[in-house]
């Protein structure tokens, strides 16, 4: 065994260019599948860290056309009082609500007078009953959720404790407010962080009964069963003697009893498998860079395939070194070994060059491993004392790298003849070895061509996202977060005119929301007073007059509303005038529209369709009116020129007007950006993993080029002594190569046209797979595969034909 050690070390020692090839390509299909191999198993995990991960399920609503059973809604959306009469009529279950506040500015004040600070939170922020507490895994290391049972108490993880107060023994007691019209909260409990791999990332849990308080000025929340909070959600815990399935068939009964639906509307709710949370591509969840099981089953191939395809260099590689081992092998033979020793010889050296490559592979693995992170929003550790699941991953694939890599050239290496050997006649010309070096380099640029049409499909697609008109203009438009304060609202008509004062400000408007966003306010719509609403929602705008140059949206028919909060005028879409059965624009100005089938508003203007959504959706009927009371943002359009003097003069006058609430502002090109961030992320994948395809196989390519140019030596040689130019012997050598590469690109075209449409299909607008997709992949494989070959070509086509025939 150790001598079988030392001889695979000798040997390579003597080959240094072998060894670093084999190791260093085996490294890179190591490095890059273990990677993805923790970007799986990361996505895997998603909340399974709690105890009885298994029996927690989430509340899903599903509200359809009663009539033609088509969708209207599937969302996590439900009525404040849902969670309390559930456990009156369950309960041999737990039930908990909690509900996601979006964004919120903080004030925490000081011991002493005076003192305070502000803080702008995004994420984490949540309102939650105390039983929410008892279904998920908490760790608290201070007080506990009993008292969210009462109003304006909050719990907190540990960063925001010490953030907020300095550590977490020093936040009980203490006081925190929210929103501009600060929402007094006590701090009760402290718990230590969410892990990152959770679609529950409740860093801040205030009371649910302060947000019933909130909800008590417009009647009793607890009877409100006819409205559905979208951004509030119900888990349960169902213990080991509860079937789940006999609580699913007693909803209907429930939901008869308590919901107040419409004739025309059915509703059902479903109980989802927590496992379900992470991979239910319809809802949103609270944490970015989500995969769908889809895009898992993708990685983990491509994972798959960039090893293989590093084992096939390998088997490449060692065959090309065949004969220089044949005298080596026959007096082995000579000496006694039978073939099953000389395989065990082989594979040992295998194994060594294997475990050098996973040593490499670890350390390429790890240095890459920020960039996955940066990548994919994740928090991916290599942790090889903490998780036993990477050793398991490294000791297969170190053998299955050891028998796919090194089984085929042992049998080669073995099967050779003493006698053979010492004649000079071991050459290794086999049909079916030839044949199988040749399926083997297919094989791998199938592979490669895969990849570089995925990335030039994924890439012209974003690219079409970005350039694509969307009937507005998105360049130069900044969103400033208004204060929500009734004593502050009564300022933003002074903001406005402030704002529209300064030089380098074009328009501004006053709005609820952006002219695209992922929260999209829909209502039911009643034309000119008929008592049966439509069988399709609207989407509705609130916004001011400037809404409409601010945005840089068109009207083909009619006029602006008046600019006043009590018209009851508005501006519709061509997509609705068209639904409504209307071919002429000017037909519909003039109309009655309603949205609750009482308080009636006309239609005076149509505007040009715009993009209200991701390029993935198709445009949705839109209404635009006026409503203060609704507005969020005021939102400014500035020359590009001055654009960032001009914001900073935005931000002194806000200051000004608002001096206890913080300036937040967002660029809205930025916003639609993230739209499309999940493709973003594949198009980034699919780059660094086509670089490393085509990297591994070009060292494939090198490998069997290798391989001929030892065999053809002598060939090579009587060419030139006949005469043969050093272009005629490369094209020699060019032209097998060119026709392997050719016929991936047969078998691959045809697969990557049906994978990528497949793809496309989730997109309404998307490019087409026009023929340059397809040329381009194939002239990079090409141009790639000629640079590889041409370099070992021109060496074997320039050596000195007396060498080549000296031992002749």
């Amino acid at each position: 065994m150790l001598d079988h050690f030392k001889t695979a070390i000798r040997f390579l020692w003597k080959r240094k260019s072998f060894a670093f090839l084999n190791v260093f390509g085996l490294s890179v299909g190591i490095a890059a599948s273990l990677l993805i191999f923790l970007v799986i198993k990361n996505e895997l995990s998603y909340d399974r860290y709690h105890k009885d991960a298994d029996r927690i399920h989430r509340l899903v609503t599903r509200t359809s056309n009663r009539t033609s059973g088509e969708l209207i809604d599937y969302s996590t959306g439900i009525p404040i009082p849902l969670s309390a009469a559930m456990r009156q009529e369950f309960p041999e279950i737990k039930t908990g609500v909690i509900a996601n506040l979006s964004q919120a500015q903080v004030y925490v004040p000081g011991l002493v007078s005076g003192e305070e600070k502000r803080f702008k939170e995004n994420d984490g922020l949540f309102f939650a009953e105390a039983q929410f507490f008892d279904i998920f895994q908490f760790e608290w290391l201070v007080g506990n959720a009993s008292r969210l049972n009462e109003p304006n108490t909050v719990v907190l993880q540990e960063s925001y404790a010490r953030r907020f107060f300095g550590s977490a023994d020093a936040a009980i007691g203490r006081r925190v407010e929210i929103w501009s019209f600060r929402i007094p909260l006590q701090v009760v409990g402290v718990y230590k962080d969410v892990p990152s791999n959770s679609d529950l990332p409740v860093q801040f849990g205030a009371s649910f009964p302060t947000l019933i308080k909130l909800f008590s000025q417009d009647g009793d929340p607890m009877t409100m069963w006819d409205q559905s909070m979208d951004n509030l959600t119900c888990y349960l815990y169902a213990p080991s003697a509860v079937n789940i399935r006999s609580v699913q068939q007693r909803l209907p009964a429930f939901i008869k009893k308590y919901y107040q639906d419409k004739p025309e509307v059915s509703r059902s709710l479903i109980i989802q498998p927590l496992s379900a949370v992470h991979f239910d591509q319809d809802i949103r969840t609270y944490t970015p860079g989500r995969l769908s099981k889809k895009e898992l089953w993708s990685l983990g191939l491509i994972g798959g395939f960039l090893l293989l395809v590093a084992c096939i260099n390998f088997i490449n590689l060692s065959t090309a070194q065949s004969v220089n081992r044949a005298k080596e092998i026959g007096v082995r033979k000579v000496l006694g070994s039978d073939r099953n020793r000389l395989i065990l010889q082989f594979l040992r050296e295998t194994a060594v060059i294997t475990v050098f490559a996973l040593l490499l592979g670890l350390a390429l693995a790890a240095i890459s491993l920020p960039l996955i992170n940066q990548l994919m929003y994740k928090d991916l550790a290599l942790d090889l004392l903490h998780q036993p699941m990477i050793w398991a991953f490294l000791l297969i694939t170190g053998g299955l790298v050891t028998l796919l890599a090194g089984f085929y050239p042992a049998l080669v290496l073995s099967a050779f003849r003493p006698m053979q050997i010492f004649k000079n006649k071991v050459n290794g010309r086999s049909n079916a070895g030839v044949y199988l070096r040749r399926s083997l380099v297919v094989f791998q640029f199938v592979v490669a061509q895969l990849l570089i049409i995925g990335t030039i499909v994924v890439v012209k697609q974003m690219h079409y996202f970005r350039n694509k008109p969307t009937g507005m203009d998105k360049d130069g438009i900044v969103m400033v977060n208004l204060p929500s304060d009734s004593t502050l609202r009564i300022k933003y008509p002074l903001l406005k005119s402030r704002i529209e004062a300064i030089r380098g400000v074009e328009a501004t408007s006053l709005c609820m929301e952006a002219a695209s966003s992922f929260s999209q306010y829909q209502e039911d719509l009643y034309f000119q007073g008929e008592p049966i609403k439509r069988d399709f929602r609207v989407t509705r705008q609130l916004a001011d007059t400037g809404f409409f140059r601010t945005f840089g949206i068109q009207l083909v028919s009619g006029r602006i509303p008046f600019a006043s909060d009590t018209t009851v005028e508005l501006v519709v879409n061509e997509m609705l005038v068209s639904k409504l059965g209307f071919r002429d624009n000017n037909e519909m100005v003039g109309k009655l529209l309603s949205f609750d089938g009482n308080r009636k508003y006309m239609v005076v203007g149509v505007c040009k369709d715009f993009n209200n959504l991701s390029l993935r959706q198709a445009l949705t009927p839109l209404v635009i009116s006026s409503e203060s009371s609704t507005y969020e943002w005021i939102v400014i359009r500035t020359e590009r020129e001055r654009m960032q003097a001009t914001l900073e003069k935005v931000r002194t006058t806000f200051s000004s007007i608002y001096p206890t609430y913080m300036y937040d502002q967002v660029y809205f090109d930025e916003r639609l950006e993230l739209y499309y961030e999940n493709e973003v992320r594949i198009s980034q994948l699919f780059k660094v993993f086509a670089g490393l395809a085509i990297l591994i196989s070009c060292l494939g390519l090198y490998g069997l080029i290798s391989f001929m140019t030892v065999q053809k030596t002598r060939e090579v040689g009587i060419r030139k002594v006949l005469g043969a130019s050093v272009q005629s012997i490369m094209y020699l050598f060019s032209r097998e190569f060119t026709w392997l590469i050719l016929t991936a690109f047969v078998i691959a075209a045809p697969i990557g046209y049906y994978l990528m449409n497949q793809w496309l299909a989730g997109f309404y607008y998307h490019i087409s797979l026009g023929w340059m997709i397809f040329f381009l992949s194939i002239f990079l494989s090409l141009v790639l595969a000629w640079i590889t070959v041409g370099y070992k070509a021109f060496r074997a086509a320039v050596v000195n034909p007396v060498k080549s025939l000296k031992s002749e």
